[in-house]
């Protein structure tokens, strides 16, 4: 129920979108009306409202409504502005200036991860990735160093969801092979991965420290896949390094805002 200093229409859009949040699939309206308590004239103008907006789609031959990409974005802006300070960006200038590859600062974005911050590569031929690209978050390795921060029963659900998305039976995801990948991530604390989102290139990433816990990111150095895997401790320690530096001054702010 709304609170008597709500709007009733502002407070039925954000019931709308916060019902889809929690059951995750397309819903009628003829449910939404039921679960929320809302009359069907009610709700039927409400969900035209959002669709005519650009906020829900509808499929016109099954009347089912789900959220479009709109309502996302709505917040996408945020962990840019809240999470990279000048500090973090240091790191990644410190790592790309001793591998001179490609060096990305990516966050989670539900099933998939947004690249936030990207220094390009040295090389002639290097990893070309532009800020805000989009990638599957169980098919890259600053995917898979942001899935190995969550809990075990937050990524089944991830895997669960992202397979109920996946229509092609050979593109689904295993989660017994992502949570051996997870565990030997956790262990050694960083993550390979080779010709994930593009052929012939390789990735080494790493979970980045971040004071927003509902926003996981990591630090990824990617490039061609035999100068990745010749260099892989150097880089390795590149990015122990710098992490480590950052966390180091970090640790004065946390303990003077207690």
């Amino acid at each position: 129920m709304t609170s008597a200093s709500v709007v009733k229409s502002a407070g039925r859009v954000f019931e709308v979108l916060e019902m889809f949040r929690r059951a995750q699939r397309e819903l009628s309206a003829a449910e939404i009306g039921q679960v929320l308590g809302y009359p069907k004239s009610s709700t039927n103008a409400l969900l035209k409202s959002l669709v005519a907006l650009g906020y829900l789609l509808v499929d016109r031959r099954s009347l089912l409504y789900f959220p479009s990409q709109s309502v996302t974005q709505l917040g996408d802006w945020i962990p840019s502005q809240v999470l990279v300070s000048g500090d973090a960006l240091n790191v990644l200038e410190e790592v790309h200036a001793v591998t001179k590859e490609t060096v990305t600062l990516t966050v989670q974005k539900d099933l998939a991860c947004r690249f936030l911050r990207v220094v390009p590569g040295a090389f002639p031929i290097a990893l070309r990735l532009t800020e805000g690209f989009v990638a599957p978050l169980f098919a890259s390795a600053v995917g898979m160093a942001i899935v190995a921060q969550l809990t075990d029963d937050d990524i089944a659900s991830l895997v669960e969801r992202t397979n109920r998305r996946t229509r092609r039976r050979s593109k689904r995801v295993d989660l017994t092979k992502i949570m051996t990948g997870v565990l030997t991530t956790r262990a050694q604390g960083y993550v390979v991965v080779y010709d994930a989102l593009f052929p012939d290139t390789g990735a080494i990433a790493a979970p980045f420290p971040s004071e927003a816990n509902a926003f996981p990111m990591a630090i990824g150095v990617g490039g061609l896949r035999e100068r990745i895997r010749r260099n892989e401790p150097a880089i390795v320690r590149a990015i122990r390094t710098s992490v480590a530096r950052f966390r180091g001054r970090e640790r004065p702010k946390r303990a003077r805002a207690c």
